[in-house]
């Protein structure tokens, strides 16, 4: 599987000079199994993804993908409208991902849309869209990957994922607030996953005052990483007011305890 980062950071763009470095793009993840391309949340980053697919066969109206969501906050969904490769007629997308609090995933998407938020609806992107709202512990078989889903400790609620396909797997946990242990649910996701994307918005003194917003810390996310013996630790969901130096500062001491550990940066490409 390839993994490029398009959007790291969390609840707002931060775009300053102070996160050149790590980016200032909300969450968007992109994976390639194969040719299949399977889009992990669509905030602001999703705008540089689609510029990009527009030289592919998305460009010419031929592309096939799909958009697995955590949930939908605003810096998970905000840069769907901004996506290109909608606005190009032939492509087709399947877009996954829960019901919360009685909204369908269509009407969120579309709601955001609506007149009084964005000049253009939905229903004027020409491009095929296909809405599967998924059940808790779901399993899906999409385009080769096989998605397991769990919901996982946040305001309104989020599903963690693990994608599954060609002997590797990942797991998505963004958005994620631990407890004074372990979650046992997450454990039971992450089991010897190849890689860990984990929410990390907060440094350990933040936290204290953020508790019950929904997120997490580096040392959590080690906790995590090394109880379920997974291989790598990706942090993630990087707060706004987070700097390139203290996240650097977060990434040594965490170094120190799971060298395996990196920070997710925008433009970062690599293959599992």
């Amino acid at each position: 599987m390839k993994i490029k980062y398009y959007g790291v950071r969390g609840s707002i763009p931060a775009p300053d000079p102070s996160t050149v470095k790590y980016g200032g793009n909300t969450l968007c993840v992109a994976v390639w199994s194969a040719d299949n391309l399977l889009i992990l949340d669509a905030g602001t980053g999703l705008r540089v993804l689609g510029n990009e697919l527009m030289s592919t066969p998305f460009g010419r109206g031929r592309g096939k993908g799909a958009f697995l969501f955590s949930h939908f906050h605003w810096d998970h969904i905000q840069g769907f409208p901004f996506f290109m490769p909608a606005y190009i007629p032939g492509n087709s997308f399947e877009l996954y991902g829960p019901s919360i609090a009685g909204v369908s995933l269509e009407d969120t998407l579309r709601q955001q849309q609506e007149y009084q938020n964005f000049p253009v609806s939905m229903a004027e992107m020409p491009c095929e869209l296909a809405f599967t709202n998924l059940k808790r512990g779901q399993i899906l078989d999409v385009n080769g990957m096989e998605i397991t889903n769990r919901r996982l400790n946040h305001p309104a609620g989020v599903f963690g994922y693990r994608i599954s396909s060609q002997g590797k797997s990942i797991v998505y946990a963004t958005d994620t607030e631990h407890y004074s242990a372990p979650d046992p649910t997450l454990l039971e996701l992450a089991d010897h996953a190849d890689l860990m994307i984990y929410d990390a918005a907060y440094t350990p003194e933040q936290y204290k005052g953020r508790v019950g917003w929904g997120h997490s810390t580096y040392e959590e996310g080690i906790k995590i990483a090394k109880a379920a013996n997974v291989g790598q630790l990706h942090l993630f969901h990087f707060d706004a007011g987070l700097s390139d130096d203290t996240i650097d500062g977060l990434l040594e001491e965490a170094r120190k305890d799971f060298p395996n550990t990196f920070a997710a940066q925008e433009g970062w490409e690599f293959t599992l």
